[in-house]
């Protein structure tokens, strides 16, 4: 191929020149004053082919040269692949941007994302009037701003500007299928190139396995251009989680903060500051290893009820968009648990929270029969202690209660039978009988189905697994499909159960809470299950979240039933969407893209009654590179180039879409031949004249013969 092909035609007529020449060349004539001609005709036929064979070494030595010379200027190319001889074929480029956080780690003091936008612009502005452009930015689900190539290059330069990196982590290969399904589109007569503009992190490429399946499968005669414009040995420090003891925050009560850190680079020292209201609390220093980090404790001190908002901050460096770790506290009046039973059904239980939560008005006690006209909404939870059977209005208090989102705690006992369950809809399971239990079978051992659970979580031992003494056991008749095991007799049987029901929860237990079917009370996790029973009843709201650019308020805070009126962390006002499906209307805020406290406010409300505490994905922290022979096989595509900065990308962009140019190498090669001709003319001109004045006459016409040499004498 050749980039100017129109000197190819001056290539030919240059090579025709010298042949030309060589044809109106006259011969060269020898005149003699001597009669006898006989022996120069004899000269000149021995000399006539070697004359024709010198002038025509010259004259190809004179074609090539300007054969070359032409072909010099006419810039032949070598490419892999082209749909053209003559020129480059029109091309479709979808370029890949990688939005998340860590695109904004400094390099050189300047963000890469602002090199990744200069890098786009550069791409767009060097493509050809019929070429096409789309262009995706790859987060945590791809995001699609022009879905359709397009050819008008300041609508996309535009469109450029406008992006901005969110807290949010990024896939690569989602963003790359979206690319792929849209040039797949495209006619067959156009070339396709794929641009992905990234840091050097691992974490986009994770879900793409070497050797795996590729996002491209199935687009072939496409160009990949990866541009890793990070730096190669990043250094980031930052807190990534924290966890609230106890989850419940009371007024008046103190508490403590573990802090957990991410590490990327060598080791050393940091400090990290615990900030509640804006207001410092609490200084640590912080020992850091090699890619690990230690965590670190902080004390909360008492605060008065309502929301508080809290922040780890870590010292400035390359990555400031993780230095601030953002969460809630929430701080509560206290509102006790109602126990319901009579006599010693509900003893152990009253002693267990009382002593647990530290506050013996945490915990009042009722009969049965008084369960009725009692105020649930002024209770935490509800925890039934063998009380049933229950009148119908007493069901229908619970049922409204649980339905509005609060707990109950349901101990069976010896008292009830099978059909005075059945009133209950929100049961996790329905009891079929009490069974006294062999004593052979007695013993039993609990194992923890579900041990992320808050209710588990804390209680879980690692080096046995806890038992039970049982003397009765419950049947179960049946359990609800909608119900969780949490926790199993034997690794078999259901011991513990939760059901979500309305807004609320249901919590059931396999024995009562006396000694009367087990020595559960006497267990060592029988006062630390109760207290976390308490705590679930009331949880906090979830401390913090991280970025995902979309946030289904209803998930977060089950009480919503209008919407309600959002303010970002610099005050601005967050548009809320509502979504009605089958009935039921949810609140969605999209296109988050600051961290911070949200605040949201009813219908009504003269303060913000909610909060949340958005960051960026802590995985965005971990700033591990990857390298950058590793791409290629992630990609599955053989036709992968990898580029450091804008200059190594531009130099790979001309070798691809103009290929690889040999006009220089070809004009030194004239050079040389020049030179070689020049040396070689000058040499034929120097051996002589031909024909006859080379033969040796005297003033006769006669030959001269030549004298002996000594060496012929001899």
């Amino acid at each position: 191929m050749f980039l100017t092909p129109i000197f190819l035609i001056a290539a030919a007529v240059g090579a025709g020149v010298p042949i030309l020449l060589h044809l109106m060349q006259s011969k060269r004539k020898v005149t003699m004053p001597f009669p006898t001609l006989r022996f120069l005709k004899v000269a000149e036929k021995r000399s006539s082919s070697k004359v024709r064979l010198e002038n025509l070494l010259l004259w190809l030595l004179r074609t090539l040269i300007m054969l070359l010379l032409g072909m010099s200027f006419a810039m032949p190319m070598l490419r892999k692949s082209t749909f053209s001889w003559v020129g480059n074929a029109p091309r479709d480029v979808a370029i890949i941007i990688d939005g998340s956080s860590s695109m904004t780690y400094r390099k050189s003091g300047t963000p890469v994302w602002d090199s990744a936008i200069e890098t786009a612009t550069a791409i767009v502005d060097g493509l050809n009037e019929k070429d096409r452009v789309c262009l995706f930015v790859a987060r945590a689900q791809p995001e699609t701003l022009i879905s359709e190539p397009v050819s008008d290059k300041a609508d996309v330069s535009a469109r450029l500007k406008g992006i901005t990196p969110g807290p949010t982590d990024s896939r690569i290969a989602p963003a790359i299928e979206e690319a792929a399904n849209t040039l797949k589109k495209s006619s067959g007569n156009r070339e396709m190139e794929i641009h992905i503009i990234t840091d050097n992190q691992a974490l986009p490429w994770e879900d793409m396995a070497p050797d795996g399946d590729s996002p491209l499968d199935g687009l072939e005669k496409t160009t990949v251009f990866v541009s890793l414009l990070g730096v190669e040995s990043p250094e980031n420090f930052a807190p990534v989680d924290v966890a609230i003891t106890p989850s419940r925050l009371q007024k008046g009560t103190e508490s403590s903060a573990l802090v957990s850190f991410s590490r990327t680079g060598p080791a050393g020292a940091s400090t990290a500051i615990l900030s509640i209201d804006g207001k410092e609390v609490g200084r640590r220093s912080i020992k850091v290893s090699e890619g690990t980090a230690e965590p670190a404790t902080f004390r909360i001190p008492p605060l008065e009820p309502g929301i508080h908002s809290a922040r780890i901050d870590t010292p400035d460096d390359n990555l400031p968009a993780d230095n601030s770790f953002h969460f809630i506290l929430n701080v509560q009046k206290s509102l006790p648990s109602l126990v319901v039973g009579t006599g010693g059904d509900t003893l152990f239980v009253q002693i267990a929270l009382k002593t647990g939560l530290g506050n013996p008005d945490a915990v009042q006690s009722i009969a049965p029969d008084a369960l009725a006209g009692t105020g649930l909404h002024n209770y935490s939870c509800v925890i039934l202690c063998n009380a049933l059977p229950l009148s119908g209005q007493a069901i229908n208090a619970l049922d409204s209660y649980v339905t509005g989102g609060g707990m109950v705690v349901i101990f069976p006992g010896i008292k009830a039978s099978a059909g005075d369950y059945k009133g209950l809809k929100f049961l996790p399971a329905f009891p079929k009988s009490v069974d006294a239990v062999p004593a052979s079978q007695a013993r039993r051992s609990l194992s923890w189905d579900k041990p992320m659970h808050p209710l588990v979580r804390p209680l879980r031992d690692g080096s046995s697994s806890p038992t039970l003494s049982l003397r009765r056991q419950v049947s179960w008749e049946r359990v609800d499909p909608t119900s969780e095991t949490i926790v199993s007799l034997s690794a078999s049987e259901p011991f513990l159960l939760e059901r979500r029901y309305g807004k609320g929860r249901v919590l059931m237990f396999a024995v009562a809470p006396d000694r009367s079917t087990s020595d559960f009370p006497l267990s060592p996790f029988y006062l630390p299950m109760l207290v976390q029973c308490a705590d679930y009843a009331a949880p906090s709201p979830v401390p913090f979240l991280e970025g995902t650019g979309t946030i289904v308020l209803n998930e977060i805070f089950p009480g919503i039933a209008e919407a309600p009126t959002v303010s970002g962390p610099s005050g601005k006002a967050i548009p809320v969407r509502g979504n009605t499906l089958e009935g039921r209307t949810t609140f969605i805020i999209e296109n988050l893209r600051e961290t911070g406290i949200y605040k949201l406010s009813m219908p009504g409300d003269s303060s913000p009654r909610f909060a949340l505490a958005l960051n960026p994905p802590r995985a965005e922290s971990n700033l591990t590179v990857i390298a950058s022979e590793e791409i290629q096989p992630r990609l599955g595509d053989t036709n992968v180039k990898v580029a450091q900065d804008l200059p190594a990308l531009n130099r790979l962009i001309e070798e691809n879409r103009v290929g690889r140019t040999f006009g220089e190498q070809l004009l030194w090669l004239v050079l040389l031949l020049a030179v070689v001709e020049f040396g070689y003319a000058n040499a034929l001109s120097r051996r002589g004249e031909i024909g006859a004045n080379k033969v040796d006459l005297d003033y006769a016409g006669h030959i001269k013969k030549k004298k002996p040499t000594k060496e012929g004498a001899a």
